[in-house]
């Protein structure tokens, strides 16, 4: 037996490892035709990608598009965020959010959109003759009202279509106000009495990989009709062999999706810490949306992802169409995000255990009272945030130990008629039906639940699994620093053994879980040989699973 557990621990110990190389990243090799970039990013798992044939940018009046380098830019800010817009296609370039660093060097700021060629809320037009979605980059002409924070811009779609598109910056002086959104207005007026006016696309733009998303789970395209969320990410446009053939598909070129009598409300494009959310008004959304994700190819070796969308919106009385709304780019923090209309707090995509079992409730909590928390310690400084996740698990650990109390109270009288058990098994073991009477009998007798151990753990299961899925999107975590940790939002590595992480706080609790174990009272010399077999493995399999976590996990 002892052997039995030895081998047992030593092939969690190697799963463990094995989990660890399946997730590292790997090379992509790139989609011919997509969208291209300039710099590096962190690499996306995958195999053979499908071919996405190169689209070709539309000039007004069925010009070709003018040259990136020859369009004229209009910058704006607000304190938050430095929006640099282009005259190609009207639309913007990049966003600079001015309040979040790069790195833990804290030198560059996080710059929105910066290794995609294509634009954000870029217009697309659909092309008559291929019957694709082809973005719109000719000259548009700028007119900039520095005082109200705002820029128009007016240029044609190749038809002749007229479209005039204005966009303003919040403040966030006033209450309600949201200062990483941009407010935006394109109206479509048609070129001539009697013809319909073109129906245009929004583009959501590209965010880069975070490293800390090796296996690219935050890195995709999301929409929200009001009941539904549906997702997209970069995996579809990857070969898959799926699990033992289930899940197994094809590589796609782009890929759709419609909602028809209950439109989108909004469709995002994010990563793990942000996001960027096209949230179009009721009045505008009509009773039809659809949109087109399609791969953008930050480097020769990764992909990222954005959408084009559309509104089906009503048709004024000059026959003209506007579609207005709200482009929020900035940090998915909670109490930001969950403000926002519409349920936009969805874009924090908390994962969901098997595919399917959702804790978005308890992780909302949970991130509820970690910010309440942390409110009330402000006052120690930059470790404020490492302080707060100190005290939000020991009070998770003083509610629920009552819990753990009763369970282990209810293990210690099992342990304690042990051997009056064994004696009625040994004693009916040829009839089951009377060792389970007197099974009862014994239990009854001596008021012993055998059940009771189970239900404090399934109690306990949401709130660890909330833990666990809310803080692998905590923002407000990245980059703050506690103790020797630079980063609350990822490892804390010290050194690498032949590419792997060694963290300090994955080995000291492996240590403490040790004596811990070493320190458990167990009755019986059987079972404490047993045990002390199982002892190093497990806690050592606890290190290696951890050594890759950020420090909230540990």
């Amino acid at each position: 037996m002892d052997r039995k557990n030895l081998f047992l621990g030593l092939g969690c110990v190697s799963l463990a490892l094995f989990l660890y190389i399946l997730n590292a990243p790997k090379p992509t090799p790139v989609v011919p035709g997509a969208s291209k970039a300039v710099e590096s990013g962190a690499a996306t798992p995958g195999k053979a990608l499908a071919a996405v044939p190169a689209a070709p940018s539309v000039g007004a009046a069925g010009g070709i598009a003018i040259n990136p380098a020859d369009a004229k830019r209009v910058t704006l800010e607000n304190g938050f965020v430095k929006v640099t817009f282009t005259s190609r296609g009207g639309a913007i370039e990049t966003v600079e959010l001015l309040k979040q660093f790069a790195d833990t060097e804290r030198k560059g700021k996080v710059v929105f959109n910066d290794k995609n060629a294509e634009a954000a809320l870029a217009l697309g037009v659909r092309n008559a003759v291929t019957n694709k979605v082809e973005p719109v980059y000719s000259e548009f002409t700028a007119s900039v009202d520095e005082k109200a924070r705002a820029v128009t811009f007016t240029g044609k779609l190749p038809d002749g279509t007229r479209v005039i598109r204005r966009f303003s910056l919040n403040l966030g002086e006033k209450e309600g106000e949201e200062p990483y959104a941009v407010r935006f207005s394109t109206q479509v007026v048609p070129s001539a009495a009697g013809v319909a006016a073109t129906r245009v696309w929004l583009s959501t733009g590209c965010w880069n990989l975070t490293a800390g998303d090796t296996i690219n789970q935050y890195i995709s395209i999301l929409a929200h009709d009001g009941d539904d969320l549906t997702r997209v990410g970069p995996e579809v446009f990857v070969d898959s062999s799926g699990f033992f053939g289930l899940g197994s598909h094809k590589a796609v070129a782009e890929q759709p999706a419609a909602a028809v009598g209950k439109p989108y409300q909004w469709v995002s494009s994010g990563n793990q810490f942000f996001a960027s959310i096209v949230h179009v008004d009721a009045a505008s959304r009509g009773t039809r949306s659809e949109f087109l994700a399609r791969p953008v190819e930050l480097t020769k070796e990764t992909l990222g992802i954005q959408a084009f969308a559309y509104w089906e919106s009503p048709v004024a009385a000059d026959a003209s169409i506007t579609t207005e709304g709200n482009f929020f780019v900035g940090p998915k923090e909670y109490a930001r995000v969950s403000a926002l209309a519409d349920g936009q707090v969805d874009v924090l995509q908390f994962s969901k255990i098997l595919g399917f079992i959702s804790f978005g409730a308890i992780c909302k909590l949970l991130l509820a009272c970690l910010g309440g928390v942390h409110s009330l310690l402000t006052w120690t400084g930059g470790w404020s945030w490492g302080w707060a996740i100190v005290i939000l698990t020991v009070l998770i650990k003083i509610l629920t130990w009552p819990l753990t109390a009763a369970q282990q109270r209810s293990a210690l009288k099992m342990q304690q008629f042990a051997g009056p058990m064994k004696e009625l098994r040994e004693k009916y073991k040829d009839n089951s039906e009377k060792l389970n009477k007197e099974m009862m009998k014994l239990y009854q007798e001596h008021k012993i639940n055998p059940f009771a151990g189970c239900l404090p753990i399934f109690i306990q299961i949401p709130i660890f699994f909330g833990l666990y899925t809310a803080f692998q999107t905590t923002v407000e975590l990245r980059l703050e620093s506690f103790l020797w940790i630079h980063d609350l939002a990822a490892p804390d590595t010290v050194f690498s053994i032949a590419g792997f992480g060694i963290n300090i706080l994955p080995v000291l609790m492996g240590i403490t879980m040790w004596i811990s174990m070493r320190m458990t009272r167990i009755p019986r010399p059987t079972r404490r040989r047993r045990l002390s077999c199982t002892r190093w493995p497990w806690s050592s399999q606890s290190s290696v699973i951890r050594c890759q976590r950020p420090y909230p996990f540990t």
